[in-house]
């Protein structure tokens, strides 16, 4: 398995990132802080419109976090190359048996390259965004969200990996983010990771919600 990064750009891919966030917050979120913020926090932080601001207006960068499944089943290799046609003899019969197989090797040969080229195709497993803070000469990372079915497989490792490459490259100081103190299991992962609590901060998204959160950095230097 590998991992890979591919930067939201086009409208489209916006899209489908609200719709991926959508799904994701409402399977994790309101188990921890109820439907209704879950809801409000969604529109308003986890939106088409939101994710657009933040990439016209606000310096974000957002990208789909990508699997990629590296071989195709031994099985099917194995029966397209390693396939035993027997010798039917200089008979009409055997003729016919030889383009049967013939035809089928070649049928099962273009099934295996199709399957090889799925195989191929990266899998859109989660997302994750932030932007640089120039102030600080730090990154912030706002979200690393992943399907359900994809936590626990090293992905956040990867994409905590992938922030510090890219913070280096652009010569940042430390990475930094914010989570919430009823999100235990994130907190104990990012001290894992190497992030320590700096702060702690409610802010007041309106609508009588508060997001009570500690901040937890990295550094890098």
């Amino acid at each position: 398995m590998s991992v890979a990064f591919r930067q939201v750009e086009r409208d489209e891919e916006v899209e489908a990132l609200a719709h991926m966030a959508y799904h994701i917050w409402n399977e994790y979120w309101p188990a921890i802080i109820g439907q209704a913020q879950t809801d409000y926090m969604v529109e308003k932080f986890q939106s088409l419109n939101a994710f657009r601001t933040d990439i016209a207006d606000n310096g974000y960068e957002y990208f789909f976090i990508m699997q990629h499944e590296d071989e195709t089943p031994h099985e099917l290799g194995a029966a397209t190359h390693g396939a035993d046609i027997h010798d039917q003899g200089d008979t009409v019969a055997g003729r016919v048996n030889d383009d049967v197989e013939s035809d089928r090797d070649d049928e099962l040969a273009h099934d295996t390259e199709d399957f090889a080229r799925t195989a191929a195709v990266p899998r859109i497993v989660g997302y994750t965004g932030g932007h640089v803070e120039t102030d600080t000469n730090r990154f912030f990372i706002s979200k690393i969200y992943l399907l359900k079915e994809h936590r626990g497989e090293g992905l956040c490792s990867a994409t905590i990996r992938f922030y510090e490459r890219l913070a280096r490259e652009r010569g940042l100081d430390a990475l930094y983010l914010t989570v919430n103190k009823r999100n235990e299991m994130a907190i104990r992962a990012y001290k894992a990771k190497g992030f320590e609590v700096i702060d702690a901060a409610e802010t007041d998204i309106g609508d009588g919600y508060i997001m009570d959160d500690y901040i937890m950095e990295k550094k890098l230097v």
